[in-house]
């Protein structure tokens, strides 16, 4: 899209700007927009889910919760986690929202927006290809995967306009997104490749994961497609009818899925929380010497955001 293109070329010249001496506009924003096909290359196995009706609610009154837990191990991403609120207060038509993501990225991977969607995504792996790759066959002449993410949360209110948006564009490469919104406080997980985007809901989601069906719960694990690991949908099991954002912080710790980041959204208290993954100067995640797993992102601390404050930019 050409209005992401424009964000990058503005990028590219602001950093110019700020560091001034022989920086280049063109090498930077060259730089930049490498950075932004980073993930069309290099594929992330995660970890989402949405909960809402009887499977929140006890502290929640059924709202729904959503959770995306990036797993990337080291490499280009760690310690590098930014929280970015985009609004324009001299545009009314803008739909502020919030996006968990790295510097220089201008496409979403992660995020929330004002009234609108949430969304969570993994990489689709098929676990049994028989082909050298266990990926969704794909292309690279199309909408990039995080530009596509972009434009769901900037412009689409609703699951519907959502997942009408992703069919209607030429996809690249294979990935699970997850949508929930506000307006239905529920979430649909979207099979979305270069052949087809196909919406499944809780109910149908178990004919491609082969895990049990929690009623009001979508959800796809770690793993790849179909996955017979049954520590996730034990974890959400133990906690149904309360599975709050605070709740899913034992979830994803006992998946041990989110090295890098994890965000999980209260679509009823319009709060979210953010643990963010370290580590150290050999790339793991944890002191040298120690326990090489107590910096991701699973075992560490986590943020809180009240998301109109973000929204309003307060």
């Amino acid at each position: 899209p050409q209005h992401l293109i424009d964000e990058m070329n503005g990028m590219g010249e602001g950093i110019c700007a700020t560091l001034g001496g022989d920086c280049s506009n063109e090498e930077m924003t060259s730089k930049i927009m490498s950075v932004n096909m980073l993930p069309e290359l290099i594929k992330m196995a995660c970890t989402a889910y949405g909960a809402w009706g009887k499977a929140n609610s006890i502290s929640n009154n059924g709202t729904l919760t959503q959770v995306r837990a990036l797993d990337f191990g080291t490499g280009p991403w760690g310690n590098n986690t930014v929280i970015v609120t985009h609004r324009n207060p001299l545009d009314n038509n803008m739909r502020p929202f919030v996006s968990v993501s790295f510097p220089g990225l201008v496409g979403a991977i992660t995020g929330i927006a004002k009234d609108g969607v949430g969304i969570s995504e993994k990489v689709w792996m098929v676990s049994d290809s028989d082909s050298r790759s266990n990926l969704q066959p794909g292309r690279y002449d199309g909408v990039p995967d995080v530009f596509a993410l972009r434009e769901i949360l900037q412009n689409t209110k609703n699951r519907a306009e959502a997942e009408m948006y992703v069919n209607s564009i030429r996809r690249t490469w294979g990935m699970w997104v997850g949508i929930g919104d506000f307006e239905s406080q529920q979430l649909d997980l979207v099979a979305y490749r270069r052949e087809d985007a196909i919406v499944y809901t809780d109910v149908t989601t178990p004919s491609m994961t082969s895990q049990p069906f929690l009623e009001n719960v979508a959800y796809v694990d770690r793993h790849p497609q179909p996955s017979n690991d049954q520590v996730l949908p034990t974890a959400l099991s133990d906690f149904y009818g309360d599975i709050t954002i605070q709740n899913s912080r034992q979830i994803v710790q006992a998946h041990k899925t989110g090295d890098v980041h994890i965000a999980a959204y209260d679509y009823g208290a319009n709060q979210m929380i953010v643990s963010i993954g370290k580590i150290n100067e050999d790339g793991e995640y944890g002191p040298v010497g120690g326990d090489l797993s107590s910096w991701k992102a699973y075992n560490r601390p986590y943020l809180q955001f009240d998301l109109n404050n973000l929204w309003n930019g307060l």
